[in-house]
């Protein structure tokens, strides 16, 4: 009988954690230069050593998200969400947002903690669901969180719920000039021809080019 090999000599406690802190590292570096392919990777390679580790599924996620690896996203979504107890709602319903399947992603989003994203998310589904009353009431909700473009949206939402008459209050109270970008001054020459003030609109648009 041929003698048995010796074992191999296992691992200390501390070389793995010192491996996951390296792993991090490179983690963090390829998130910030937008490697997103390589930080899936080295996630994946957390997750290999540590397999429920909050911070390197999200980072995964996060970098499938940021790479337009959606379906892939989702995949990863629905195996770690049944196997570890974290919340990966916002998640979903932003990848679900992406794939048009609106009312899944409204769905989704019930029970997730309203703060300005998921409010800002909620507003971008309500706006293609059609749904404008609702969609204006989030945005003048999210008017104090300094949120870019979103007076664009505001004013956009607005002409399309027919309130075009509003327009005009809020870009006062927003201290905000029609002209500052031409999506803007676009927007708000909508809510002008909608309440007949062609001459108006069509000067707007001319200063907004210049």
């Amino acid at each position: 009988m041929a003698p048995k090999g010796k074992e191999k000599p296992k691992p200390s406690a501390s070389q793995p954690a010192i491996a996951i802190e390296d792993l991090f590292t490179a983690l963090n570096r390829h998130i910030d230069r937008s490697e997103f392919d390589q930080a899936i990777k080295v996630a994946d390679q957390v997750l290999a050593i540590a397999p429920g580790d909050e911070d390197a599924i999200r980072c995964k996620i996060v970098a499938l998200v940021k790479d337009d690896k959606i379906d892939e996203a989702l995949l990863a979504i629905s195996a770690y969400s049944r196997k570890f107890p974290n919340d990966f709602s916002f998640f979903k319903a932003y990848c679900l947002y992406r794939q048009n399947k609106l009312n899944e992603a409204l769905e989704s989003l019930k029970g997730v903690e309203r703060d300005s994203t998921t409010m800002l998310l909620e507003s971008q589904i309500l706006f293609r669901l059609g749904k404008m009353d609702d969609c204006v009431d989030i945005y003048q909700k999210l008017q104090k969180s300094k949120i870019d473009s979103l007076e664009i949206n505001l004013v956009a939402a607005l002409v399309s719920a027919g309130r075009a008459a509003e327009v005009q209050g809020i870009m006062e109270a927003l201290r905000v000039k029609a002209t500052s970008s031409f999506e803007l001054a676009y927007n708000t020459s909508c809510s002008l021809i909608e309440r007949n003030k062609y001459t108006d609109a069509e000067q707007l648009l001319l200063s907004a080019r210049r």
